[in-house]
């Protein structure tokens, strides 16, 4: 028998089991939902189950449904353990204008594998909160929750952009809210500048003597990481912090073992992407922080050339008071951005620091109305882009074939010319002096280029900078880059969330979590979890992830969290092993057959459905009969759920059959739409063979043949009533 199959029995006894369990635990009450777990409590392993063989698997609740949320972290909070995250189930999508804001969510368990839904932190359905966080935005996410002692208020931050400092603050009675907003906090960094995508990706620490710690990434420094002190409430920085000296990270979590403090990022950073996992530590809060010996990856010398890999903007060392003067440069863009579909070189000049200067982008981006060669002009100013804008070159720019640039500064008027070519004349009042340098972006994009014979000559004629990267490069300001130390490349196909600190026998366990995104595609309420305890070695250093398929945890104060049976519950494909899998629409169909376990009234048919996009039509679920030869035979009941009734997270929706049926008879519950455009519904799908008494069937033309699809299960429950009777036959 397979692992994952369930018999009514089995059901039954668990049940009765964990009835008896549930009454001993509703007898301790929750309290004030101390730190420290109850010592009177037990304890026992929890198993958290990621995944099998084939990759991770679909994590639901205790209603059924998949849980929906993400890029959050794990708490606990007396003798319950909360869950924090954004939700995607109502068709959340980044930088899609249309997509709107789903709001944050929190679930919670006594033991790690049980959870219930408690619903939003706050109201998300407002305007003033569509406003700020849906698809037209940047988006709002990353929920974390600190509990303040003193106060004795839950403290929730989160990510948003559209107030400088990049969050917001709120504060609640109770760990799952709800949480009211208070005034906006300010940051030791880019706490006094507009709007935009200045402070990401964040994390909330508490030390042992009960001081608060924000460590949170600066865009506006390349993704560097900054760790604050937090005021004594918590709703502030104090202006107390440090720098990490990273760049292009992203994802920051903080903890404290044995004295040493640790912090994981995702390195590189990507939106959505598998990116690798790596940390560093220190011996407080606040630095110094060490990582792997520094380095710098971005900028070598090879073949008598200067090859930029990615790294953002790099500068000359002299040339602070540099006034007029032109620069010339042999450049050669290399194809390699975006994955390989572009070129692009870039040039800065009367630069003051990396984000305050003139940046020409000479490629073949696929601007519109410039494809095929380009000239991309920046400002920068602030840390940020002021304006950027494109002009379409009179020669093709080719990925591989180098080209002698030129462009002169006099006053405000700035002339480019490329091969001899004039191609550009701007004017322009932003910057009236600073060095010179090269910029080719990083993280995703990956941009790469070689640049050679540079010369900055003034008016006069005095050559103010001339380099043939014959040799070093001295002459340019490149500091080793700090790094952290990897523990994965992958992080277990995902990408880095959080690291809890959970009290366990023979001492803390520290729950690493990561989100297994669904590659940036539409719908990210896919998404699934990885989580796995962290293993250290004598010297405090982190072992490589080894990315299970589940783990034993040995923790302290857990209860089973199984819910109380429901008595009419007749038969289920279970809850392990299942995977999200879209193709409902048109000509394609799918069933699940299964067979009553006792005679009464065949209440309702719970089959878990999700969506992908706005398909027009409905999704329609059948109650049929199966005949003596396993044949499909007339509809029984069918429900048609609208779109808008259907969840971008995987959900149970329900037909109520009120259908009488004797032990052993057999049904199949069809689901099909006819629409053939716009998205489509999906399904919860195990290759497990879950299920004994049934299994999947499959058709490609709407429904006139089928096929068994051997050891696979959709996710269905059956529900009968053994004491009535219906009129329905």
């Amino acid at each position: 028998m397979s692992a994952y199959r369930v018999t009514i029995r089995t059901l039954v006894w668990n049940a009765a089991v964990a009835l008896g369990l549930l009454l001993s635990v509703c007898a301790i009450p929750l309290a004030a939902h101390a730190e420290v777990a109850d010592k009177a409590t037990t304890s026992r392993k929890a198993t958290v189950v990621n995944g099998d063989s084939h990759g991770a698997t679909i994590r639901f609740d205790v209603d059924g449904n998949a849980i929906d949320a993400h890029d959050g972290e794990i708490q606990r909070f007396g003798n319950h353990y909360y869950l924090y995250g954004t939700s995607y189930g109502c068709g959340f999508a980044w930088q899609t204008p249309d997509a709107p804001f789903c709001g944050f969510r929190s679930y919670d368990s006594t033991d790690l594998v049980h959870w219930r839904d408690n619903g939003p932190l706050f109201d998300a359905d407002t305007a003033y909160w569509q406003r700020r966080c849906d698809g037209a935005t940047y988006g709002c996410f990353r929920p974390h929750v600190l509990r303040n002692s003193a106060t004795g208020r839950y403290v929730l931050w989160v990510n948003t952009y559209d107030v400088g400092v990049g969050y917001h603050v709120f504060t609640s009675d109770s760990p799952s809210g709800p949480f009211v907003e208070e005034p906006t906090p300010r940051l030791a960094v880019n706490a006094d500048i507009p709007p935009g995508v200045n402070n990401g990706d964040v994390d909330l620490f508490r030390d042992h003597d009960g001081t608060g710690y924000i460590a949170f990434t600066d865009w506006r420094q390349g993704g560097d990481v900054v760790v604050e002190r937090l005021r004594d409430d918590y709703l502030s920085g104090t202006g107390d912090h440090v720098r990490l000296g990273l760049r292009a990270v992203e994802a920051p979590s903080m903890f404290e073992r044995n004295g040493i403090y640790y912090l994981t990022v995702s390195d590189p950073n990507c939106g959505y992407c598998t990116t690798g996992t790596s940390y560093l530590t220190a011996p407080s809060p606040l630095g110094p922080w060490t990582g792997a010996p520094a380095t710098d990856p971005y900028w070598s010398v090879a073949d008598g050339q200067l090859l930029v890999k990615g790294g953002g903007v790099g500068l000359s060392r002299d040339g602070a008071s540099w006034t007029d003067y032109t620069l010339q440069a042999q450049v050669t863009p290399l194809q390699t951005g975006g994955g390989g579909t572009y070129a692009q070189a870039g040039w800065v000049f009367r630069a003051k620091g990396p984000g305050d200067g003139y940046a020409w982008l000479l490629g073949n981006y696929p601007h519109q109305g410039a494809e095929g060669g380009n000239l991309t002009k920046v400002v920068f100013r602030g840390g940020g882009v002021a304006s950027a804008t494109v002009v379409k070159t009179p020669m093709p720019i080719v990925g591989g074939r180098t080209y002698a640039v030129r462009t002169e500064v006099s006053g405000t008027r700035i002339r480019t010319w490329v091969d001899g070519v004039l191609i550009d004349e701007t004017t322009d009042q932003s910057h009236t002096a600073g060095r010179i340098g090269f910029r080719e972006s990083g993280g995703a994009d990956g941009e790469t280029a070689r640049f050679d014979d540079i010369r900055v000559t003034a008016p006069d004629g005095t050559v103010l900078l001339a380099d043939d990267f014959s040799g070093d490069l001295s002459r340019w300001d490149r500091q080793p880059e700090r790094k952290g130390i990897r523990i994965s490349n992958d992080s277990c196909q995902g990408q880095p969330a959080d690291v809890a600190k959970l009290p366990a026998r023979g001492g803390p366990v520290y729950l690493y979590q990561s989100d297994v995104w669904n590659h940036g595609a539409s719908n990210e309420a896919l998404a699934l979890h990885h989580w796995e305890p962290l293993r250290f070695r004598a010297d405090g250093s982190i072992e490589p992830l080894r990315c299970g398929t589940s783990y034993d945890l040995p923790l302290a104060g857990v209860h089973d969290g199984t819910p109380a049976p429901d008595p009419e519950l007749d038969a289920t494909t279970g809850d392990l092993g299942f995977r999200p899998h879209c193709d409902l629409s048109g000509p394609y169909q799918r069933a699940q057959t299964f067979t009553a376990g006792r005679s009464g009234v065949l209440d309702e048919v719970r089959f878990t459905a999700f969506r992908i996009g706005r398909p027009p039509g409905p999704l329609d679920l059948t109650l049929t009969r199966l005949g003596p030869d396993g044949r499909l035979g007339p509809a029984l009941v069918t429900r048609a759920l609208n779109t808008d009734h259907v969840s971008w997270s995987p959900a149970e929706v329900s037909v109520h059959a009120g259908v009488q049926v004797n032990a052993g008879d057999r049904f199949a519950l069809v689901a099909r739409s006819s629409s053939a455009a716009g998205g489509c519904f999906g399904i919860a799908y195990s290759d497990g063979d879950p299920y004994d008494g049934g299994g999947a069937l499959y058709s490609a033309d709407g429904g006139t043949t089928w096929r068994s699809e051997q050891g696979r299960d959709l996710r269905v429950s059956t529900y009968i009533d053994s004491g009535r009777t219906s009129d329905r036959p």
